[in-house]
């Protein structure tokens, strides 16, 4: 049996979308554990911003779905390519996300911010896990034959 070497790339390409899944793990740690020293009274902010990191997670899923018809079209560069794209700014993206949030938990905890102003802050790293995303879903669908 010879090995299809564009189809081993597709799949570790979907493989490299765990990292995705990872950097919102640990995102959602490094969130959660602000949460744990924060004040009774303030802590129903600080778990609405802990759970942001988590979408990096969603972003990954999505596109190994998306990735399905790709792979039954023999698409494999695609798949390839969209693994790795997302994976990889997932990972840092959701890692990174989980720090911002970090430090606005601690100011909302010291009354120095407001919970919106903490989740707007956290918005900035998300956004390039969104441009993954999105480039990705053009890959696949606009580069279909």
């Amino acid at each position: 049996m010879e090995t299809n070497w564009m189809e081993v790339l597709a799949y570790i390409g979907l493989g490299l979308l765990g990292l995705g899944f990872s950097g919102s793990a640990i995102g959602l740690a490094i969130g959660g554990s602000a949460v744990t020293g924060m004040r009774a009274e303030r802590r129903n902010s600080g778990v609405a911003v802990s759970v942001l990191p988590g979408t990096q997670g969603l972003y990954s899923f999505a596109v190994g779905f998306l990735c399905f018809d790709a792979l039954e079209a023999k698409r494999f560069l695609v798949v390839a390519a969209c693994g790795l794209v997302t994976g990889i700014a997932c990972f840092f993206s959701g890692w990174w996300q989980g720090v911002v949030c970090a430090a606005g938990i601690k100011a909302i905890n010291q009354d120095r911010m407001a919970m919106g102003q903490a989740m707007l802050l956290a918005v900035f790293p998300e956004f390039y896990a969104i441009l993954s995303f999105a480039f990705s879903a053009l890959l696949l669908f606009v580069l279909k034959s």
